[in-house]
């Protein structure tokens, strides 16, 4: 009896070192592959965020060689525009701006968008003339959305920085309704920023607006916060 209890607790073992030490190998290696699949996803969507900017601006320029026109102030839209309806027939003042600054979304500033679809320049917005991503705003891949404006003295939303060059500005803002809501963060701009300008908040042709936390000081990133406080504007040929 005595040799049968001997035999069951003798049985009954645990892990040893070297299994535990497997185990927990194992567990860092999923760990380590979701956080790198992770900073693989946002790398991916800044990408994606600079391509949609550079299609914007291209598209622009298109836009104006194909009609002679800025979208959003083209003054005949119905006649010159291919199933030109809804938001599309809305006709500008034809003088060569957009009538609202950076970072509207009403008026020209909202035609502009139609107008390019209408075109056949843009997709990933419509002719319904409502003011949310996705409709009659396009929607950022890395989060918020692009409203577009004019300015001539180069002031942009939520830039206490200092100013831009004069002329039309991409924004990417968290909110369509508030120029320069915060959309991304700091570390996500910065390396917008280094794609396509210098790489500095509050100069060049890609400028911060910045909700708070987005700059360390002027000129620099607040790459070390993982906090969404950042805006971006970006000059385009318009």
């Amino acid at each position: 009896m005595n040799t049968h209890i001997h035999e069951s607790v003798k049985d009954e073992k645990g892990f040893t070192l070297v299994e535990l030490a497997i185990v927990m190998v194992i567990i860092g290696l999923l760990i380590g592959g979701i956080l790198k699949g992770q900073e693989m996803i946002a790398n991916a969507q800044v990408s994606a965020t600079v391509a949609q900017a550079k299609g914007i601006d291209a598209a622009t320029s298109t836009f104006r060689d194909m009609y002679d026109a800025l979208p959003g102030d083209i003054n005949n839209p119905t006649i010159r525009l291919p199933n030109c309806a809804g938001t599309c027939a809305n006709a500008g003042d034809g003088n060569a701006q957009l009538e609202n600054g950076p970072g509207s979304n009403a008026g020209e500033n909202l035609d502009f968008w139609a107008h390019l679809n209408a075109a056949d320049l843009l997709s990933g917005v419509d002719n319904s003339g409502a003011a949310v991503w996705g409709q009659g705003l396009p929607s950022a891949k890395a989060g918020g959305g692009f409203t577009v404006g004019y300015t001539n003295n180069g002031t942009l939303p939520n830039n206490p920085a200092g100013v831009g060059r004069g002329g039309h500005w991409l924004t990417i803002q968290g909110v369509p309704s508030t120029p320069g809501a915060a959309a991304l963060t700091a570390s996500e701009a910065a390396r917008m920023d280094r794609k396509m300008d210098d790489g500095s908040s509050s100069t060049g042709s890609v400028i911060a607006s910045d909700g708070g936390n987005c700059e360390a000081s002027a000129g620099v990133y607040n790459e070390a916060a993982d906090v969404q406080d950042c805006g971006l504007n970006i000059r385009i040929q318009g």
